[in-house]
């Protein structure tokens, strides 16, 4: 990158008070608080750079995926239940629950072989 370009980050405020400035098209910047007048030609070679952070703009996989790692959490405090694998025919299995749909619907029970490790979940 050259380093005589100027990098900002983000829109532009006014000197005077902080409001931001709005380009007038006449190559003037004005300060809609204070009327604040600045020349736009001023900030032609600024590359303005924007961030934001994850969380700001929730996806479908995101959230999955902090599903996910909430599971692993809760495999730690899971429970055991008499009840045999579908798989291997073991007479025990480790379970935990979790509330995963709307608050008026019922909760996941997901349930997992120590023997075989085999893992499944029903919607109660």
């Amino acid at each position: 990158m050259n380093p005589d370009l100027k990098i900002s980050s983000g829109p532009i405020f006014c000197h005077q008070c902080g409001t931001l400035m709005i380009n007038t098209g006449d190559d003037v910047l004005v300060c809609s608080a204070c009327n604040a007048e600045k020349n736009a030609v001023e900030y032609d070679d600024i590359i303005i750079v924007t961030k934001s952070n994850p969380k700001s703009f929730p996806s479908k996989l995101r959230l999955r995926r902090s599903k996910i790692q909430q599971l692993d959490r809760y495999k730690e405090e899971s429970a055991r239940i008499k009840e045999k694998c579908p798989k291997c025919g073991n007479d025990e299995m480790s379970y935990h629950t979790m509330q995963l749909r709307s608050a008026d619907e019922g909760q996941t029970v997901f349930y997992h072989c120590p023997n075989c490790g085999y893992k499944f979940s029903i919607n109660s």
